[in-house]
């Protein structure tokens, strides 16, 4: 699946509930959340929420 239109929108991107910006989650990044590490996801810029990417979407709810 081809992901590279996020990238164009990435830099306005942001986290629902601290408003910081995202970026792509980090093999570090996903293990941490328990994530495997080739899975693609978004990831808070304080790498505290990872935001997964659904069938080509990211999935920015806020968490509950």
């Amino acid at each position: 699946m081809n992901l590279d239109w996020i990238n164009d929108f990435l830099p306005k991107m942001r986290c629902p509930d601290t408003h910081q910006p995202l970026r792509w989650a980090t093999a570090d990044d996903l293990q941490r959340h328990g994530h495997p590490v080739d899975e693609k996801a978004l990831c808070r810029e304080d790498g505290s929420l990872l935001f997964p990417i659904d069938d080509g979407i990211p999935i920015l709810l806020p968490q509950i």
